[in-house]
């Protein structure tokens, strides 16, 4: 009786020491997990951001160049309009 208990108590810490093992790589896996999710979600979020951020660079970039363009465009169309009245009022001299 004396061996069966001690043989009870050996099994007992055996399945204590694998009960503490399983719960720390449980613990550890969930540690992994969450701490994985989190920096998922951060950088899915950091990502968003500069995404934002480089759209709103790109638009004002864009309506700049519009803006440059739509002024050379103008000046050219004025300088244009003024050598043609400048050559009108040379032919019109000149008849």
């Amino acid at each position: 009786m004396a061996d069966q208990k001690t043989t009870q108590q050996q099994a007992r810490e055996q399945f204590k020491v694998a009960e503490n093992a399983a719960q720390n790589m449980l613990r550890a896996w969930s540690e992994a997990f969450f701490a994985t999710t989190e920096w998922t979600f951060d950088m899915f979020e950091r990502s968003l951001r500069y995404n934002q951020e480089l759209r709103s660079q790109s638009e004002r970039t864009i309506d700049e160049a519009l803006a440059s363009y739509r002024g050379l465009y103008q000046d050219g169309l004025k300088t244009w309009q003024g050598y043609v009245q400048s050559i009108n009022q040379i032919v019109e001299r000149a008849l």
